[in-house]
């Protein structure tokens, strides 16, 4: 009759097993924002950016330590010419781009995380002098790979049968208790399944962040970071598993934890600070995971002579209940610990797919402890049951070891102050201010108050590695025999106290790597306004109907040499190092990456707009004032100097005014980008037109009218 009864009894519990199934692929699948997976926390220049000019260097800031054998990125300017960066920090790729050329930009990057080994890609463009135009599976913020669920399901195999593997030694000992429970059999079978799904998880991570077979990227994917060597460390353990089964060894226990440890070791765990703090509750995390989940798994793998209801079984189930119930409260307060250290809000719970796995994964875990209670109290146990879910929590560990952590609040902070150009020691309104360059170290200099006598001498120093390098630097200010070391005012910031008149020499000297000297000559004090010089040049430039210039762009070190030509309201060339390149006739755009390549054609771009210029994009201009008179190709001109940070960017101006307004020179400096313009014509006669063996543009066909 009981026997008659069972199927009804399974039948609701079927249904909600199916339930939560479809509960759990919801929490997963259910739209979500993509940037929940990302691992590039912040890019300067932002996805879809307009600039003014080119941005010097091209930053992105990860969540996580890079491996800096195996991260990259790029940038593809609009003429095809490609530029290649490194990690320059902890969590940065940095890509210098000695380029002015106007179009947009393509980002293309590739992080390896030196802490778990996930392997992510992304790319996003920006544009320079036009609105960025998107191209095709371009993704700013990087999503996990499909291989990543594929490897996560070789990873909820081999941590299934390594949890399972711990319960079955538990059960087994359990049994070993007198009265000695004979019909209790050990699945030792789990070991070698465990290694072989350990092998293809460390194979298949290894080939996706080496992207592909190469020993020299395999050795670095192992050997760069603890992540790594835990990889081969937990194969070890399993492969001492696989021996001890075979042996029939009873040290097995030991390998089993050891794999386990290592298992955490080379996952999520180890991205939280300190890692030892992070694997240590990780590793009791599963263990205790194992002495239940594992246990319940181990008992449903049994079959009792005489039932779930017999007296001997019974026995068992009362041992086991104790190492459970104490088991199961050790994993969920690991859990909730864990989730609190690697998300760092509730915020994050909720609106990330790592965080609806991880909730979905605590419901099941919740769900169980009512099913046991019930099952145990009326001696009904349903081990079967029970380990179908116990499953599902693996499932759901394992996917959420395939997902990248979603970064905290704070280091979403500390990503955009690193890739953001720092702003200590930039000039207050009002200051009479300069820049120019030091080697690769960009140098601005204010003075307060900027009236004769003892004056604040404030600098500003960021070299081309960025923020991070910036704090590190040591300069000397020397006026005449009298020099004094730059005291630190936090950062990029130094300062020192200098009695000016107007008209001395100052000389900063950045004694570091990569600098050198910058050498400026003080104006006299107090300097005039520039306001109404700017406003004269502004209107002067503005109506323009063509102008050629010619161009030197710097890092610090070669120096790119162009010329360009516009003419209003819409077609501009570019030639870089002599050869013409770039051609842009209204929305239509053509390039070329050398003399002998083809043609290439854009269509559909934003609207070319002449007349335009650099200083346009950084508006309003601040800090004007007149510090000085200089005669240019035998033209004197009023020098203007002045600054602009309307992007964020720090960006020091001088420019070389004619009588008429006309800028016959401008000079602009900023982190990493040295450039000078000379202005060779104006409104001057310029024959621009498309390249004859450029494929003519294809336009769209209108839709016949029915």
């Amino acid at each position: 009759m009981i026997g008659a009864r069972t199927p009804r009894l399974i039948r609701p519990w079927r249904r909600l097993l199916a339930g939560l199934a479809l509960a759990f692929l919801f929490a997963v699948f259910g739209p979500i924002a993509a940037s929940a997976h990302a691992l590039l926390i912040s890019a300067n220049p932002q996805a879809g950016q307009t600039l003014g000019t080119g941005p010097g260097a091209v930053v992105l800031e990860f969540s996580e330590p890079l491996n800096p054998r195996l991260s990259s990125a790029s940038v593809t300017d609009p003429t095809g010419r490609q530029w290649v960066g490194q990690v320059s920090g902890s969590q940065e790729l940095r890509v210098p781009v000695e380029t002015n050329a106007q179009g947009t930009y393509a980002v293309a990057w590739t992080s390896v995380s030196l802490t778990d080994g996930h392997h992510v890609s992304g790319s996003f463009t920006f544009g320079v002098g036009v609105a960025a135009a998107s191209l095709p599976g371009s993704s700013g913020i990087g999503n996990p790979q499909p291989t990543d669920v594929l490897i996560g399901i070789a990873k909820w195999i081999e941590a299934l049968a390594l949890l399972a593997l711990v319960g079955q030694l538990l059960i087994t000992q359990l049994a070993r208790r007198s009265p000695r429970l004979e019909w209790v059999r050990p699945q030792l079978m789990l070991a070698p399944t465990a290694f072989s799904a350990g092998l293809i998880v460390v194979w298949a991570e290894a080939i996706s962040a080496s992207g592909g077979h190469s020993a020299t990227n395999f050795a670095a994917f192992f050997t760069s970071s603890p992540s790594g060597i835990a990889r081969l460390v937990r194969l070890g353990f399993e492969l001492l598993c696989v021996g001890a089964f075979v042996r029939r060894s009873r040290i097995i226990w030991l390998w089993t934890v050891g794999a386990l440890v290592a298992l955490s070791a080379s996952g999520h765990a180890a991205s939280v600070q300190p890692g030892w703090w992070g694997i240590a509750v990780d590793s009791v995390h599963l263990i205790a995971g194992g002495l239940w989940a594992g246990g319940i798994i181990g008992l449903a793998t049994q079959r009792p002579p005489g039932g779930w209801r017999s007296a001997e079984t019974l026995q068992l189930l009362l041992r086991f209940s104790p190492v459970a119930l104490a088991a199961f409260a050790v994993t969920v307060a690991g859990g909730g610990l864990e989730a609190v250290l690697q998300l760092g809000s509730l915020g994050a719970l909720f609106g990330t797919v790592y965080g609806r796995v991880l909730l979905a994964k605590m419901a099941l875990v919740g769900f169980m402890l009512p099913l046991s209670f019930v099952a145990w109290r009326l001696r009904r146990p349903r081990p079967r049951i029970e380990a179908a879910i116990a499953g599902c929590v693996v499932a759901a560990a394992a996917l959420l070891a395939s997902f990248p952590l979603p970064p905290t609040e704070a280091a979403d902070q500390l990503a955009r102050e690193a890739s953001t150009p720092a702003t200590q020691g930039a000039p207050k309104p009002g200051d009479v201010t300069l820049a120019t360059n030091a080697g690769n170290v960009l140098v601005g200099l204010s003075l307060e108050p900027g009236r004769p006598g003892p004056n604040r001498v404030v600098v500003y120093l960021v070299p081309l590695e960025g923020n991070s390098a910036a704090s590190a630097l040591i300069a000397n200010a020397t006026i005449g025999t009298a020099s004094l070391p730059l005291r630190s005012c936090g950062g990029s910031c130094r300062v020192a106290t200098f009695n000016l008149r107007g008209g001395e020499t100052l000389d900063v000297d950045v004694l570091n790597p990569g600098g050198g000297r910058a050498t400026f000559t003080i104006p006299k004090l107090p300097a005039p306004d520039g306001g109404a010089e700017l406003a004269l040049m502004q209107r002067e430039m503005h109506g323009l109907t063509s102008y050629h210039v010619a161009e030197t762009l710097t890092s610090g070190g070669p120096v790119v040499s162009s010329e360009y030509a516009s003419v209003a309201p819409d077609r501009s060339v570019w030639a870089v190092n002599g050869l013409t390149n770039n051609i842009w006739i209204g929305s239509t755009q053509y390039t070329r990456t050398g003399s002998d390549q083809p043609w290439q054609v854009s269509t559909g771009l934003p609207q070319n707009r002449v007349p335009s210029f650099v200083w346009d994009y950084f508006e309003p201009l601040t800090n004007a004032h007149i510090v000085g008179q200089e005669t240019v190709d035998g033209v004197p001109t009023t020098l203007l100097a002045a600054f602009g940070n309307r992007s964020g960017t720090p960006l020091w101006f001088r420019f070389w005014v004619d009588a008429s307004g006309r800028v016959r020179q401008v000079d602009m400096d900023a982190p990493g980008h040295f450039m000078g313009d000379r202005y060779l014509s104006f409104n001057a006669p310029v024959q621009i037109s498309p390249p004859v063996s450029a494929p003519a543009p294809v336009s769209p066909t209108p839709a016949a009218s029915s």
